[in-house]
């Protein structure tokens, strides 16, 4: 084995680049290779390590979901590209890996129903505090307030330029997350670099973000969930929904059924499409089982106010034949009552028997396609994480390596996937931080490999 002195190089030290940290230094010490014979460097551009660790979860740190590997990827990556390019990573260092490795620093974790994984503590700082504690006990060199301005080879090597300073490496990882949420420094340095050194990038755009609207909500309707209804966005030529909850903002959607959807409206809106938000107030019904179900209720209760109906109708229900909704269930709000009524030119007056063919089939569609509102803006500035970065066919699912460059390794948001609310983001940037920092130390201290060409 080569015992000659190497360094590695880690540009980020957010989740992906503080677990590749550790995982370099573990592998290397189970090679038998002495710490002083790999040099460990971190360099971060904030003034600490973590800063979306912090703040991630509102501040409580949804660390992972809690399934098996195959679920996780499932439900937390809807593209079949990015499962079959993260399986290995997720697989290698599993989620209840890291919650094994977590826990031996004494973590304790507990997961929801929803699965979602926190802290008991639910204090992001926690996790925070112990990765620090871990990456010291590897025997890392951190160095903050370094943003890395340029990248590039030197003979068999990198040279890394932050500042005034110069950085000698016999391997880099790139682990900068991606360009959102901007305030936690994050702004897309690392695509940037990897373009510098021949990489491909995929436009970079928000994902998990609410969606701004040209003509904000009615201010009755700020503040009010929608619960399991079908948010659609509808452009030209093209539309894509999602099931779950809606929250009404001042400035348009935020929610999670609304944080799933907004990567397919921001890729609609960045082509110069116009986007229009709709919800589906009955999604797995017809529209004729639902204007069936309006005329049975007006036979049956004719005098009652249309109005007074939608108020005392569940939302998306399961079934059409319950009869009013209890406490325990949500029914179309009021404010939205008079919204539907709005759309359909129905007047607020007008009773079950005194509605026309024409105002019920008006209703049906208003109910079936609520007009929310038109986007104006995807904001990357508010989204938890962002899609694009480095083209996953340029890097090995197997190993993070990059297939133009051997000893160049990228991980993390700065790939080109994005997943669901729910921890998966959090897990696939351990996975494949753990990956890259193990299979670098190993290239390093690996005779068969060659040196770096430029």
């Amino acid at each position: 084995m080569n015992r000659t002195p190497r360094t590695l190089l880690i540009v980020g030290a957010g989740a992906s680049g503080m677990l590749a940290a550790i995982s370099a230094r573990k592998t290397a010490r189970e090679l038998g290779v002495a710490d002083e014979q790999l040099r460990i460097v971190l360099l971060e551009r904030n003034p600490k390590p973590g800063n979306k660790i912090a703040i991630s979860g509102g501040g409580h740190c949804n660390l992972t979901h809690d399934a098996d590997v195959k679920s996780l990827l499932e439900k937390g990556f809807l593209r079949k590209n990015e499962q079959r390019f993260l399986r290995h990573a997720i697989h290698h260092f599993s989620n209840a890996d890291l919650l094994a490795l977590f826990g031996r620093y004494g973590l304790k974790t507990e997961a929801r129903e929803d699965g979602r994984v926190f802290p008991v503590s639910r204090r992001a700082s926690e996790v925070l505090d112990l990765m620090r504690r871990m990456v010291e006990e590897s025997a890392v060199s951190l160095v903050t307030a370094a943003r890395v301005e340029r990248l590039e080879y030197a003979g068999s090597g990198f040279a890394v330029r932050a500042g005034e300073r110069q950085f000698e490496a016999d391997a880099v990882i790139l682990a900068t997350g991606g360009a959102s949420w901007g305030s936690a420094g994050t702004t897309g340095d690392g695509n940037r670099l990897a373009a510098s050194v021949g990489h491909a990038i995929t436009p970079v755009m928000p994902a998990l973000a609410p969606n701004y609207f040209t003509v904000p909500p009615r201010a009755e309707l700020v503040g009010i969930t929608l619960r399991n209804i079908l948010l659609v966005a509808s452009a030209d030529g093209g539309s894509d929904s999602r099931l779950g909850d809606v929250l009404i903002s001042h400035r348009g959607i935020s929610g999670p059924a609304c944080l799933s959807l907004s990567r397919s409206v921001a890729g609609f809106h960045a082509s110069g499409k116009t986007v229009t938000i709709s919800a589906d107030l009955f999604p797995g019904h017809e529209a004729g089982t639902l204007s069936n179900f309006i005329l049975d209720q007006a036979a049956r209760q004719g005098a009652r106010q249309v109005r007074t109906f939608l108020q005392r109708t569940p939302l998306a229900p399961e079934r059409l034949d319950a009869p009013d909704a209890s406490s325990e269930v949500q029914t179309i709000p009021n404010s939205f009552a008079d919204e539907i009524m709005r759309q359909a030119s129905v007047d607020r007056e007008v009773t079950m028997s005194g509605l026309t063919k024409a105002q019920r089939l008006a209703l049906v569609s208003a109910l079936k396609r609520l007009v929310l509102g038109t986007v104006k803006k995807v904001p990357l500035d508010r989204a938890e994480v962002s899609a694009g970065g480095v083209a996953l066919g340029e890097i090995d699912p197997k190993t993070m390596q990059s297939k133009i460059h051997p000893r160049l390794h990228c991980c993390g948001e700065l790939l080109d996937y994005a997943g669901e609310v729910g921890g998966f983001n959090l897990q696939a940037a351990f996975s494949t931080g753990w990956l890259a920092g193990s299979h670098a130390a190993r290239t390093l201290f690996d005779n068969a490999r060659q040196p770096a060409q430029e």
